[in-house]
């Protein structure tokens, strides 16, 4: 991929979905520090550190094409895979947290449906 087409990528696709993700773990920080937030504010973290990295290597290679050599490439690759993990780990954290959700969505509505048959029970009771 040229380097153009990298910052078009990075500009439409990569700064927009790191934005969001920024959000939603901010947005998780009166939760505390549950399994689910450890692993997307890792991911997270690893996946604006790619990003950057892949900016400052457009930048370093723009300027100084002469230095562009092998292990410039390996490095690239290297920093493409701390994002990639990055990413993966957002999504499991992601996964976890919405699994939670679940759980406790429908504990509460079991209980809530307890308390409906409770209060009905106690009702009837009254009009016996």
């Amino acid at each position: 991929m040229s380097s153009f087409n990298t910052l078009v990528f990075l500009t439409l696709v990569a700064i927009p979905v790191s934005v969001c993700q920024w959000i939603g773990v901010i947005g998780l920080r009166k939760t505390g520090l549950k399994t689910e937030r450890v692993l997307m504010l890792i991911g997270v973290l690893l996946s604006t550190a790619g990003m950057l990295a892949q900016s400052g290597h457009i930048l370093h290679y723009s300027i100084a094409r002469s230095f562009y050599s092998d292990w410039w490439m390996e490095l690239k690759v290297i920093v493409g895979a701390v994002s990639a993990l990055g990413s993966l780990s957002f999504a499991i954290g992601f996964a976890l947290h919405g699994t939670r959700n679940s759980r406790i969505t429908q504990r509460t509505t079991e209980l809530e449906m307890m308390n409906l048959a409770q209060a009905t029970e106690l009702e009837r009771l009254r009009n016996r």
